[in-house]
């Protein structure tokens, strides 16, 4: 089981993710008052991060990365197939497959290291909160509530911090940048603490190029490094067999 769970929470590294601060400039963020605070550190992130247009045009995400821990050298990829509510992680190690983790028809299960074990109640939740790569665009049709919990400090910067109550391991606390409207950092029961560092613009639209997992079933902070984004592929459906 703790094999599974720590799979898991490798295949949560793909959640939602753009962005911090880059080269490029961005509009500025607008002023976050205690009324009505949540629609608009959303509205300055999504305006820092390309525009409600572009990430709603995100039919699909597919995504290559590469991780180390203790010494072994991993392989993840991922497709996150909003538009036919899919997903899929697969992660390699010397070039065989460790585990996969497959999400298709409103099921979800994980196969991993001769384990299979198919995902309910709050695993569940949390891997459909996956499937939206750009989860606050579509809190009202994904039943999720959002609260203002004042400020924080994320390494130095000065951060918004919004609550979002999904259900269970569905829930996440979010960051973003007082000062460039982006986001910083997440946090979840499933997959731990997620910082997003090297930013890079792709179609538009800022993604980091790194990021690090903190979790208690990681025995250290897990840093993976993307080496390619793609949107909007036409998917192979076997991949999801």
């Amino acid at each position: 089981m703790k094999k599974i769970t720590l799979i898991l929470a490798l295949g949560l590294l793909v959640a939602p993710m753009a962005t911090q601060a880059t080269l490029i400039e961005k509009e500025k963020p607008t002023a976050v008052n205690a009324v009505n605070s949540v629609k608009e550190v959303i509205d300055n992130y999504v305006k820092a991060t390309g525009g409600e247009a572009k990430m709603k045009a995100v039919r699909n995400m597919t995504m290559d990365m590469q991780a180390e821990i203790q010494g072994m050298m991993l392989d993840i990829s991922s497709v996150i197939d909003q538009e036919n509510q899919r997903l899929l992680n697969v992660t390699e190690m010397n070039g065989n497959v460790v585990s996969k983790t497959v999400l298709k028809d409103g099921k979800a299960k994980v196969s991993a290291m001769g384990q299979e074990q198919v995902l309910t109640g709050d695993q569940m939740d949390a891997m459909k909160s996956q499937i939206y790569p750009f989860r606050e665009l579509y809190l009202e049709e994904l039943g999720v509530t959002a609260t203002y919990e004042g400020t924080a400090d994320v390494e130095g910067e000065k951060a918004h911090k919004l609550a979002f109550e999904a259900g269970g391991d569905g829930n996440t606390t979010e960051y973003y940048s007082v000062a460039t409207g982006l986001k910083l950092q997440t946090e979840s029961a499933a997959a731990g603490t997620v910082k997003y560092k090297d930013y890079k613009e792709v179609d538009g639209l800022m993604m980091p190029m790194t990021m690090i997992i903190t979790n208690g079933m990681l025995p250290m902070p897990l840093k993976a490094n993307i080496t390619t984004i793609l949107f909007n592929q036409d998917l192979d459906e076997s991949i999801f067999n």
